[in-house]
């Protein structure tokens, strides 16, 4: 078996290492012959689009040798242009520090091309970089930006330094506009569209391939593209986990798949694939890597985390389409960053239904937000969701319950304290069962109802309602509210005669304290 590209980011030491390479230079040929020159890609952090952009590069900088067998191979005639490809993962600590860092990387790229550049401001050189190297060689320039937007979604939790970012960018890609004439192709990766960045404001009118039907796994790894590609390795994990091959693929797919930009076409997670061949086991390696910090304040505001957790967020076909700095949609960003995906498209109703696409991003969303609002390390959180696991399996709810009421009591005492309503509650008791690895359905539907969850292991059943009570005082009521709501509603008949004791559980709710009342049916 080759070796696993597992951090690789650049195709050429790629493929001087023998790694394994997924081919996807068929979307790379359709974009150099479709008569476009200009093109955007949204995709999440570690992706795959640093490599795509990397294998770009490698193309038209002549590197044929590198494609032997791969479907470019023989299609296009291998003419070398020179190529500036941009990493904007810089230093954004102050705009000073960004400046000077992305003045370095434009003038060792100019060194590079031993071209001498006598400006010193980013657009200047990038501009004057430009003309020189298509007056040196006669031959038109290649432009690759890679995460155009990471200098300003890094600073998104300080508005004032998230615009002295826009700023600089603002002038910088302003260059690329103003060279377009000396452009053979302009490829630009990120997460989101920001608008007052200029790149996006008349440059070309740049093609957008985040949501491009033919390009819908230009990124990520299709079904098709794991098990034939990966076949041995598939093998290799199924003997070190106990389990055949089937079982194997059904658990990467419940982990890393799930993520859709048209409904129709689903991509697994490759940072993540990669990792679960290497150590052999099912970890939330993608979330791991580091969490933007955007992305925890966005879940804190307003009633954002209630409805990521919904088992369906209905949204307009142009959700993504403008967003502005000022006031970034907080459903279409977490999409775009990879925390929400398509589930189902309306074509006549131009609309989307996103859903959290895998485990993976389940457990990556519970982890964080417990651990912010209950201010417990990872090693406590791990010990109390154990812990809450083991007395609902063995049946054993007080146990449960008092584990669970030190995991969510800091919440309840920090969290949406004018809130109080019980969605909020419901939305945190879901965060715990996905913590602690319970088979559970948030708001299941039944024929008189929607029951709050519904707990599943091999002995026991928990029928589960919880409610909310605005002080200590009002718990009794709200327990004998939500134990009479499961036995008018019939929540449990379904589940009868299944050899299982079934257990019907109110859960009460207020600031700092959670009650329960329980009736056990044979």
């Amino acid at each position: 078996m080759k070796n696993l590209p597992v951090g690789q980011q650049d195709f050429e030491n790629l493929k001087t290492d023998d790694c394994l390479y997924v081919d996807k230079t068929a979307y790379i040929h359709k974009m150099l012959t479709s008569g476009v020159r200009s093109y955007f890609l949204s995709r999440p952090r570690r992706f795959g689009k640093s490599l795509l952009l990397s294998t770009v590069k490698a193309i038209f900088e002549g590197k044929r040798e590198l494609f032997k067998g791969l479907y470019i191979e023989n299609k296009i005639n291998w003419e070398p242009h020179p190529v500036i490809m941009l990493d904007m993962t810089l230093d954004v600590s102050s705009r000073e520090k960004f400046e000077e860092d992305l003045v370095a990387q434009l003038l060792g790229i100019a060194a590079n091309y031993d071209v001498q550049v006598p400006y010193r401001t980013p657009s200047a050189i990038l501009r004057e970089m430009i003309r020189l190297l298509v007056e040196r060689t006669g031959k038109q320039v290649v432009v690759l930006v890679d995460e155009y937007d990471k200098p300003i979604l890094d600073q998104i939790d300080d508005l004032d330094r998230a615009n002295e970012m826009r700023k600089v960018l603002y002038t910088f890609y302003g260059a690329l506009k103003s060279s377009s004439t000396y452009l053979k192709l302009l490829v630009v990766t990120g997460i989101t569209k920001i608008s007052q960045t200029s790149i996006f404001s008349g440059f070309n009118n740049l093609t957008d391939l985040s949501f491009h039907p033919e390009y819908t796994a230009i990124c990520g790894y299709t079904q098709q593209e794991l098990e034939n590609d990966f076949a041995g390795f598939i093998q290799k994990s199924a003997q070190v986990n106990g389990t055949d091959e089937k079982e194997t693929l059904a658990a990467i797919k419940h982990w890393y798949n799930g993520y859709s930009w048209d409904a129709a076409n689903f991509v697994y997670n490759p940072y993540s694939v990669l990792l679960t061949f290497e150590y052999g086991r099912y970890n939330p390696f993608w979330y791991s890597t580091g969490t933007p910090s955007f992305l925890l304040k966005l879940l804190k505001m307003d009633d954002n985390l209630e409805t990521v957790l919904q088992e369906s967020i209905e949204v307009s076909e142009t959700f993504t389409d403008g967003q502005a700095l000022e006031n970034l949609d907080p459903i279409a960003l977490m999409f775009q960053a990879g925390y929400l995906t398509i589930k189902q498209f309306d074509r006549k109703g131009s609309s989307y239904q996103l859903q959290i696409p895998n485990e993976e991003v389940r457990k990556a969303i519970s982890e964080l937000v417990l651990a912010d609002f209950s201010r417990e390390n990872k090693t406590k959180l791990h010990a109390l969701s154990k812990n809450i696991e083991e007395g609902f399996r063995t049946g054993d709810t007080a146990f449960a319950v008092e584990n669970l009421d030190v995991l969510l009591s800091g919440t309840t005492y920090n969290t949406h304290a004018p809130n109080g309503n019980e969605s909020h509650y419901q939305a945190l008791f879901q965060l715990a069962m996905t913590l602690s690895g319970i088979d559970h359905r948030g708001e299941s539907q039944h024929w008189e109802g929607r029951v709050d969850a519904i707990l599943r292991f091999d002995k026991h059943i928990y029928i589960v309602e919880i409610k909310y009570a605005p002080d200590a005082d009002g718990l009794p009521a709200a327990l004998a509210t939500g134990m009479k709501q499961i036995n008018e509603k019939g929540y449990h008949k379904p589940y009868l005669n299944q050899g299982k004791t079934i257990h019907l559980l109110a859960l009460a709710f207020t600031r700092g304290k959670i009650a329960f009342q329980e009736e056990i049916v044979n």
